[in-house]
């Protein structure tokens, strides 16, 4: 409550709706409901939430990039399936829903990691 009367006294307060915004779009929420809940004062608009996502999509690739550059991270990929079943199934649409993917992450080195420690990795 706190948040949604100060941003309605600061246009540059909005932590509370960014953050519910950017939560309803990762839910799927229809355009309608956010545009809704952004006339009341409790998220973000549709276009804003776009460009927040985007501006830290950015910041995320920027970040990642600078990571691998240190040589001082691993890389652990995972392999997982998702079944993207639709709600009524129809003759017309039989074919297979099962999607296969592949994640991947950086993990930092910590504790003092360094280059040299690393020179092993050379002969391995």
């Amino acid at each position: 409550m706190i948040s949604i009367m100060m941003q309605g006294t600061n246009q540059k307060y909005n932590a509370l709706e960014s953050v519910f915004g950017i939560f309803l779009h990762l839910c799927n929420t229809p355009q309608k409901v956010i545009d809704a809940l952004a006339h009341m004062g409790i998220s973000i608009s549709v276009d804003t939430i776009h460009t927040a996502i985007h501006s830290l999509s950015c910041k995320t690739y920027e970040t990642l990039c600078r990571m691998g550059q240190t040589l001082l991270v691993a890389y652990a990929y995972d392999n997982f399936d998702i079944d993207f079943k639709t709600r009524v199934p129809t003759v017309e649409a039989t074919h297979n829903t099962l999607t296969h993917l592949t994640s991947g992450t950086l993990i930092h080195l910590e504790h003092g990691v360094t280059l040299d420690n690393l020179g092993c990795s050379e002969e391995l």
